[in-house]
């Protein structure tokens, strides 16, 4: 219901006098990511992110795009083998994330934007002992993460593009623990860097 809101307010905002002017890509590309919470830092869960945007605008360098992604996130711990650290374990979250941003181009060839982007949870996943991943057990997730995103992309031919994203959790997607554990002494934020290969369509 916000994302109505929000793409309804920004209709009002355009133009009445110019038609709209759609345009979908197909992205695909890695992420890079962490969750706030966990005990660790660094983004060093990689992942699969991939989906499409329809961009909609009046004016040449002013528009909204509205996202379906397939983003793979969560985190890992690093062992650090040269002092005697074997220990590893990951995390595995993975949403369909639905972006919508308002984007602005200072240059025909590249863009850049700003927005939100609620998150649903498709599956939670663990992997304590690296016997690979199972269901996410003693934590329990949230339904929906609703976060905030930015984006810069260059065009560098006519029908494809490079794009990156950055988008951070703007509420928990966890409750804070009764007693700090290891693996969970917080409430949890997902945080996650995308790279992503576009392609124009039509």
């Amino acid at each position: 219901m916000g994302i109505c809101l929000v793409a309804s307010c920004a209709s009002v905002a355009w133009s009445q006098d110019e038609p709209l002017a759609f345009t979908a890509r197909v992205h695909m590309g890695l992420s890079a990511t962490q969750v706030y919470g966990d005990q660790i830092s660094g983004f060093n869960k990689f992942g699969v992110s991939a989906g499409a945007t329809v961009d909609i605008r009046r004016k040449e360098r002013k528009g909204m795009q509205w996202g379906i992604l397939y983003t793979q996130k969560g985190s890992r711990r690093v062992p650090n083998t040269k002092n005697g650290d074997f220990n590893s374990w990951r995390y595995r979250f993975t949403y369909i994330d639905l972006p919508l941003t308002q984007v602005w181009n200072p240059e025909p060839e590249w863009w850049w934007g700003v927005g939100l982007q609620p998150s649903i949870l498709i599956a939670g996943e663990e992997d304590f002992y690296g016997n690979g991943y199972t269901d996410l057990t003693y934590l329990e997730l949230n339904s929906i993460d609703l976060g905030g995103i930015l984006q810069a992309g260059f065009q560098w031919s006519q029908n494809m593009a490079i794009e990156a994203r950055l988008s951070q959790s703007l509420l928990p997607i966890s409750e804070r623990p009764a007693q700090p554990v290891q693996r969970w002494d917080s409430f949890m934020m997902n945080m996650a860097i995308q790279w992503l290969f576009t392609w124009k369509l039509g």
